[in-house]
């Protein structure tokens, strides 16, 4: 991710899914965030009013915007451009909600350096947790540099995932269309690691899951469609069953 975001309204949506995903499934002792921090930039980043706007956010229904006790603290989270500080407060708030939180690669991520970064959250994979990987743009097989997570790299995470962990991956959606670009990129997904990916989104971004286990795949479809009924603009999918449903 990139800093010029922090506290804008795709974290809104990226950390109210997880806050949902972990009071709903109490079987996850905890979750991982891995947030694949791109590395200084020699200019000045500016953030856009429209992504920052959280009370525009609540009046448009985006997704967490009921979510006031993260709001405010998003909005504090706007004003820090130090990615430790970032961190600490992304920590504090989920501590509040009495989630354990394990950062996981903190330092700056680089595509020349991801073995190295890969390798230090491998060190200490976690286990019984929601494992979320939040690349600055998504998912890539081709032309990757620092803002993506690469296709082959799924497989690699996937396979040291245990049988009670799910995993999560931010994906900013490209200039094609949306429907056909989730079916294709779900169908990969599911040859690549031989579990059935579910996703949600907003239409601006999307958000991956897996689980191996097909019981907590089950209650992990039940709790992405529940939280889709929350908000209007969201969609939800399956790709094992086609299943959606679209607000």
């Amino acid at each position: 991710m990139n800093r010029k975001y922090f506290g804008d309204t795709r974290d809104l949506f990226k950390f109210d899914l997880v806050r949902h995903l972990m009071k709903s499934l109490p079987d996850l002792a905890g979750f991982a965030f891995v947030p694949m921090l791109t590395e200084n930039s020699t200019r000045e980043e500016k953030k856009s009013r429209t992504k920052t706007d959280l009370e525009h956010a609540v009046r448009s229904g985006k997704a967490g915007s009921q979510n006031q006790k993260l709001r405010e603290q998003l909005s504090r989270l706007q004003e820090i451009s130090g990615d430790r500080e970032y961190l600490s407060g992304v920590s504090d708030y989920f501590s509040g909600e009495k989630i354990l939180i394990d950062i996981c690669g903190d330092e700056p991520f680089t595509h020349a350096g991801r073995d190295s970064y890969l390798g230090s959250v491998f060190s200490s994979f976690p286990k019984k947790a929601l494992i979320f990987f939040d690349p600055d743009t998504g998912l890539a097989d081709a032309k990757a540099d620092k803002r993506h997570l690469l296709m082959q790299e799924i497989r690699q995470i996937h396979n040291r995932m245990d049988q009670s962990s799910v995993l999560m991956i931010y994906q900013h959606f490209p200039r094609v269309s949306h429907d056909g670009f989730v079916k294709k990129r779900c169908k990969e997904l599911e040859k690549l690691t031989g579990s059935c990916p579910l996703t949600i989104t907003d239409n601006e971004v999307i958000f991956f899951l897996m689980a191996k286990n097909p019981k907590l795949a089950a209650r992990l479809k039940d709790t992405l469609e529940c939280y889709a009924d929350t908000y209007p603009a969201l969609y939800a999918y399956c790709a094992d069953t086609g299943s959606s449903r679209l607000r």
